[in-house]
């Protein structure tokens, strides 16, 4: 009897670890979520190539823009053939614009960019005072589909926002406002992103070794815009995460 009560506990622990994920193109360990803010096909290309699980940022003009653009649509279509998942950008100003506002523009990424599989808010707040705000946001995206709903604070939340989202940013700043001896993401790992710029290689590595974060994006770009190119380290940065 109790050998068998053993196997049936190895059963259901199995079952359990075994359930597959609505994102299935982002089980592995460790990914890339990418801010893709530079209009360059050929760098768009290189990303659709890149050999590893990526989240990509789309954003045409603060957001989805006035009308499609098809070489968005180009690249949209590439990052999915490629296995990468294309998220719109939408900001929120930490939860003063107007809700309507924000479902606008969520409308038109359906209706322009159509193959669009998620959405980056942000601007998000961090408290539970906006909570609602953002609970609304969430409600409203889910009722349209099964899209992928990545929070950017730019720093920790309130644990209660990861329940109505997939990723939160918890990080994203220059490398010299990081903390070399702290894990930014060991509570929530698999749903964390940390996003440093201004880094180098050697830095890059530390970075990943030391954090437990799910997603990373780290570049030696920097301000005013340090999402216009991509990181000279790349194809290194690609092989550590994988």
């Amino acid at each position: 009897m109790r050998f068998l009560f053993s196997l049936l506990l190895a059963f259901l622990f199995l079952s359990c670890n075994n359930t597959t994920s609505s994102h299935p193109s982002l089980n592995n360990s460790k990914a890339l979520l990418i801010p893709a803010y530079f209009y360059d096909t050929a760098k768009w290309q290189e990303v659709a190539n890149l050999d590893t699980n990526a989240v990509v940022i789309i954003n045409p003009n603060s957001g989805p823009g006035e009308s499609a653009d098809s070489n968005y649509v180009k690249f949209i279509n590439d990052l999915i053939a490629n296995q990468k998942k294309p998220i719109g950008y939408i900001y929120t100003k930490w939860g003063a614009r107007d809700i309507s506002e924000v479902e606008a523009d969520i409308e038109s990424w359906l209706e322009l960019y159509p193959n669009i599989k998620g959405f980056f808010i942000d601007e998000a707040a961090t408290s539970k005072e906006e909570f609602e705000y953002y609970q609304e946001l969430s409600n409203y995206i889910r009722a349209k589909g099964d899209f992928l709903i990545a929070l950017n604070p730019g720093t920790t939340s309130d644990a209660i926002y990861y329940t109505i989202s997939d990723i939160i940013v918890v990080f994203e700043s220059p490398i010299k406002e990081l903390n070399s001896t702290q894990d930014y993401c060991k509570n929530f790992s698999s749903k964390s992103a940390l996003i440093v710029y201004e880094a180098n290689q050697s830095q890059m590595q530390d970075i990943i070794a030391s954090n437990s974060c799910k997603y990373f994006y780290i570049t030696d770009d920097s301000l005013p815009n340090p999402y216009d190119s991509l990181p000279s380290f790349l194809d290194e940065e690609v092989e550590l995460l994988k």
